[in-house]
């Protein structure tokens, strides 16, 4: 008998013991919380952070708002993203919480360095302070952290160089966000140990220098964000190795070099992103085999050749090759790639027919086909793409008439067809556009005279049909665009007075009406175009009235 109560008052013991230091460990938690807390400046998204006066070793931070427990009460979680939190992390004692897994800071107003302390979170698995304003570098002690799987700390202000002794013990890390900062100096080949990395944004910076060959070892690699910095050399050949790539962003740097073949072997790409670079020589072929591909942005280099046919696939959305120098016809396969929504494929020197290469997108919203070497006839297949909002096609040798078809287009806001040889009749279905703001027809061969429907475009803001053959007089109901900003009609045909109307307009940038055979006196109603900048009604036969 005394043997059982003495093992009972043993056990009792034990069971008191455990509940004191429980309720120690929660009263440490919360102290420093509360520490925190009146460091900040703004503690309003905090105010069930607190302990009752009377009862301070039973209050429990648990039920507090973004705070977190186990079973035995010990906080493993603080989460406060967009809490409106404004102050810094130097008043934030990490070491008394042994516990804690997942520490969540993001979107508020933190500001200062990153205290070093955060590497003695040994059970730490999610560190995300994205969106704030910390500064400094990324300390060392970080690199303790060894059940770390995601790291965001994106959208800052850090700064300083990448210290490859971070890597040497993050093999379970999975997600790595950097974007958006002040790092310098080069991408440590290091970077190659987070075998298990699945994301890597180190986009937004001013990193500098080639790119690791070491980043092929990055297997499991599913996306890969290194734009709008400064590296250059080749891209490396190794990045062919992450067959599980689906995103490659790698724009807006100084990459030279060619294109290269071993990304053809990254099949599961999504979305591949070089413009803004100085890669030349021919794009592949092989392209036409990345079957997944929806974004294929090359602009803004110094490619040659033709290009490949994309959109084998018939997933393909965004397609841009702007500003290369591109040879050869438009690939047959754009034809039917009726997932289009935007393509920019200007100022090259493309060629072929623009009837026969281009055919009807349900979802294209924006095509830009400027400054090329196209033929052929205005289709109207165009007004079958009812989504369309941009068309400019200048600078081409287009022939033909417009087709009364646009006038179906009624999210059409920019219309560009200069720099032409289309002939016959502005077709006065394009009054049915009461979305377009901007419409340049000029330097053309159309005749006749401008449709009084044009007056119905109630949204436009420039208007440019000069260098035609136009004819007749100007219509007064050019009057009743009353956004108009820009009117040029400089080099036509036209006769008769200068309506009066024109002076209603909210005219401010300039009025051409140069270069016609009007007559009449000019009509004091342009005194009204007070805002205007340029004026000219030079070579007419104009009344001059002293």
């Amino acid at each position: 008998m005394a043997y059982l109560q003495k093992n009972l008052s043993f056990v009792l013991l034990f069971l008191w013991y455990v509940s004191w230091d429980v309720g120690a460990m929660e009263l440490l938690e919360a102290k420093a919380l509360l520490r925190w807390k009146e460091s900040l400046l703004n503690q309003s998204s905090l105010e069930s952070w607190t302990l009752a006066a009377n009862n301070q070793n039973r209050s429990t931070p648990c039920n507090w708002f973004g705070i977190f427990c186990d079973n035995a009460g010990s906080i493993t979680g603080i989460s406060l993203p967009s809490a409106r939190v404004r102050g810094n992390l130097s008043n934030l004692d990490f070491s008394s919480f042994p516990n804690l897994v997942c520490l969540n800071l993001s979107s508020n107003i933190l500001s200062g360095p990153i205290p070093p302390e955060l590497g003695s979170l040994s059970k730490l698995t999610h560190l995300n302070i994205s969106m704030n304003f910390l500064s400094g570098s990324l300390p060392l002690p970080l690199a303790n952290l060894t059940q770390i799987s995601l790291l965001y700390a994106g959208n800052n202000l850090i700064s300083g160089e990448l210290d490859p002794r971070l890597f040497s013990n993050w093999n379970r890390l999975e997600f790595l966000e950097l974007h958006n900062n002040n790092f310098t100096g080069m991408i440590p080949s290091e970077i190659g140990l987070l075998v298990n990395l699945v994301e890597l944004a180190l986009s937004s910076n001013r990193f500098h220098g080639s790119v690791p060959s070491e980043i092929g070892n990055l297997k499991n690699l599913d996306a890969l964000a290194l734009h709008r910095n400064y590296l250059s050399g080749p891209i490396p050949s190794s990045l062919g190795n992450l067959t599980k790539l689906t995103m490659l962003f790698l724009h807006q740097n100084e990459f030279s070099g060619t294109f290269p073949h071993s990304l053809l072997y990254c099949k599961l790409l999504d979305q591949l992103l070089l413009f803004k670079n100085r890669l030349s020589g021919s794009v592949p072929r092989g392209l036409s085999n990345l079957t997944s591909l929806r974004v294929l942005h090359l602009s803004e280099n110094n490619f040659s050749g033709s290009l490949p046919q994309v959109c084998q696939g018939a997933k393909l959305q965004l397609f841009t090759a702007a500003f290369n120098s591109f040879t050869g016809p438009v690939p047959k396969s754009l034809r039917n790639c009726t997932s289009l929504v935007r393509v920019r494929l200007h100022n090259n020197q493309l060629s072929g027919s623009l009837d026969q290469d281009f055919g009807v997108y349900p979802n294209l919203n924006y095509c830009e086909l400027s400054n090329n070497r196209l033929e052929g006839l205005l289709s109207a297949n165009w007004g079958g793409c009812r989504k369309l909002e941009q068309l400019k096609v200048d600078g081409n040798m287009i022939r033909g008439k417009i087709p009364a078809d646009f006038g179906m287009l009624n999210q059409l806001a920019v219309l560009d067809l200069s720099s032409n040889q289309l002939v016959g009749k502005i077709p006065k279905e394009l009054g049915r556009l009461t979305s377009l703001y901007f419409l340049n027809l000029s330097n053309n061969q159309l005749s006749d005279e401008v449709p009084l429907e044009i007056g119905k475009l109630s949204s436009l803001e420039d208007l440019d049909l000069s260098e035609n053959k136009l004819d007749g007089r100007i219509p007064g109901q050019l009057g009743e665009c009353s956004k108009l900003r820009n009117l040029c009609l400089n080099k036509n045909y036209f006769r008769g007075p200068i309506p009066f109307q024109l002076g209603d307009l909210a005219l401010q940038g300039s009025l051409d009406l140069s270069r016609n055979l009007l007559t009449g006196q000019i009509p004091s109603d342009l005194a009204k175009l007070t805002m205007l900048e340029q004026l000219n009604i030079s070579h007419n036969m104009l009344l001059i009235i002293a």
